[in-house]
């Protein structure tokens, strides 16, 4: 079980401008329930009503990882380094001999503009993967000339040759087409939700700031611990069906 889960207070949320939202004038109504009120014309989440959706958001994640579930993550915001952040959370245990987060469960990224058509289209852009860290690839796509301004947007699908679909998304911004490609693939959404934006279209919603840094970088860290106790999970179950497998053998020895 992720051990800081219980331990953060609010005064730590306040500090990572999690309570934040947006406007007063971009409320999304659905919204109305978690908010505490306003401030200087911004609203401001009741963190107090928070901690029962991260709790589902925990367990869900967790059982997902468990059996595990790829995710492929759409964070475009200009105003933040989303790169920088995405591929911190990434590499978090590149360094050590196990790997904590395997290739195994963030198939993918889109981190600075959303592509239009991307997976709906697959078929065209899998073409484009092996010339991806390529400088020049106008001598590889010359009757493909129109996509070539996708290029440097694509190196987060590096790993998408084999299994292009993942099993969820975690989307950390407010790219409406991106939103509307996704619902029609019908592949669950996992959201950083602020106030401007509809909960219902995500499976499980994560209520917060997102145009905070480190409000992001404790979605992060709230992630990698659901896939940690994902993992326990895995361990567990593999565990009690090879002793169950056992014990059933013994029983048919000794009959």
């Amino acid at each position: 079980m992720y051990k800081n889960f219980y331990n953060f207070n609010i005064t730590f949320l306040i500090r990572i401008r999690l309570h934040l939202g947006h406007k007063e004038n971009l409320l999304n109504v659905s919204l109305t329930g978690y908010l505490f009120g306003t401030r200087n014309n911004v609203h401001i989440y009741d963190l107090d009503k928070l901690w029962k959706p991260y709790r589902y958001l925990f367990h869900g994640l967790s059982e997902m990882f468990s059996k595990r579930n790829s995710f492929f993550i759409i964070g475009i915001n200009p105003n933040l380094p989303m790169t920088l952040l995405i591929n911190e959370f990434i590499n978090l245990y590149k360094k050590k001999k196990r790997k904590l987060i395997g290739s195994f469960y963030i198939s993918g990224y889109m981190d600075k503009q959303w592509i239009p058509g991307l997976f709906l289209n697959w078929k065209i852009f899998k073409e484009f993967i092996p010339y991806i860290d390529l400088k020049n690839p106008v001598a590889f796509f010359k009757k493909k000339y129109k996509f070539l301004r996708y290029f440097p947007l694509l190196h987060g699908i590096k790993n998408l040759k084999n299994n292009p679909m993942p099993d969820f998304f975690i989307f950390l911004d407010q790219n409406s087409e991106a939103l509307l490609e996704i619902k029609k693939l019908r592949i669950p959404l996992i959201g950083l939700v602020d106030t401007n934006m509809n909960p219902s279209n995500f499976l499980y919603q994560f209520f917060g700031n997102n145009d905070s840094i480190k409000n992001i970088k404790f979605f992060f860290k709230f992630l990698k611990e659901t896939i940690v106790d994902g993992r326990l999970k895995e361990k567990y179950q593999f565990f009690y069906y090879f002793l169950n497998k056992v014990k059933n053998k013994l029983i048919v020895y000794e009959t």
